[in-house]
């Protein structure tokens, strides 16, 4: 970039720099210079303005020093780490490849099969549980639907009437009053006819949605029973020792605690009934109402 001179004003006093710096980077850096200085000389209202420039400067210099150290030391740890991450990445290829003996190595590869099969079982769990989710809003909503057209039944139950009344009038004399009545009842059937087929319509979304439910469940369930299947079949694999450091990678679901108060037979103490175990009660009637004999 190529030098120009720039004029700035920091404080009241104009100066004028040499730069390749933008006229916005450095009037930002005299704006911030200028605001320093006003503030010591709020603080110190007898300093002179070459005090509060040699302060201003000794402040910036602390903070560039202070500054300087910290990113030696980030630097420094950031070399340690590198190496630090080398070594390992030496020692695990190492260990991979010159395992302590190939049967360690092939269990191993195994168990790192395992755990990736484990890994995209547990994903399709979580898309088939979102697909759950979405299903189950749909199938509110189509039962929302279902419940709308369930309103109509009020409605059918007066298009049958007034059928019945259009009868009765056809069976009477033809006048410009039942002409009319009868347009009218052609028009509710008609009105009822549409509604009825969007109600079978919803109903039949209503099914729809509720076999896909249950089939995204089934998938579900399949999936984690398989899931199940491998865990087993990798603790039958396993060896009947301690377990090594290359078996801790497959995470395995807990097991819920058992109840030890299961065993307690006083936790399932339960009341007798007065009328088996108490000869000095009897029942009354057909009511629980029990009084000594």
């Amino acid at each position: 970039m190529e030098k120009r001179r720039v004029r700035l004003e920091i404080n009241g006093v104009i100066c004028g720099l040499i730069t390749q710096e933008s006229d916005e980077y450095m009037k930002s850096l005299a704006d911030e210079v200028s605001e320093m200085l006003e503030e010591i000389q709020i603080a110190s209202p007898y300093i002179t303005r070459e005090a509060a420039a040699l302060t201003v400067a000794l402040n910036y210099c602390d903070d560039a020093r202070k500054n300087g150290q910290k990113r030696k030391q980030l630097q420094e740890r950031v070399d340690e780490l590198e190496v630090e991450a080398e070594v390992w990445h030496e020692e695990r290829a190492d260990m991979v490849q010159n395992g302590p003996n190939p049967e360690t190595r092939a269990r191993m590869e195994n168990l790192e099969r395992r755990n990736n099969a484990l890994q995209e079982i547990a994903g399709q769990v979580d898309e088939l549980r979102r697909r759950v989710v979405s299903l189950e809003k749909e199938n509110r909503a189509l039962e929302e639907q279902s419940q709308k057209a369930s309103q109509l039944e009020p409605l059918r139950q007066e298009l049958e009437q007034l059928r019945e009344e259009n009868q009765r009038l056809r069976q009477g004399v033809a006048t410009p009053e039942n002409e009319s009545l009868l347009e009218e009842l052609e028009k509710l059937a008609a009105d009822n006819a549409a509604l009825k087929l969007a109600a079978e319509e919803k109903d039949a979304q209503l099914q729809k949605a509720e076999q896909e439910k249950q089939s995204t469940v089934a998938a579900a369930k399949r999936a984690v029973e398989e899931a199940k299947r491998l865990v087993d079949q990798a603790r039958a694999q396993a060896p009947t020792g301690a377990a090594g450091p290359e078996q801790s990678e497959l995470v395995e679901p807990a097991l819920p605690e058992e109840d030890e108060a299961g065993d307690d037979p006083q936790a399932h103490h339960r009341r007798k009934n007065p009328l088996r175990h108490d000869e000095e009660f009897e029942q009354d009637g057909f009511v629980s109402f029990f009084e000594k004999k």
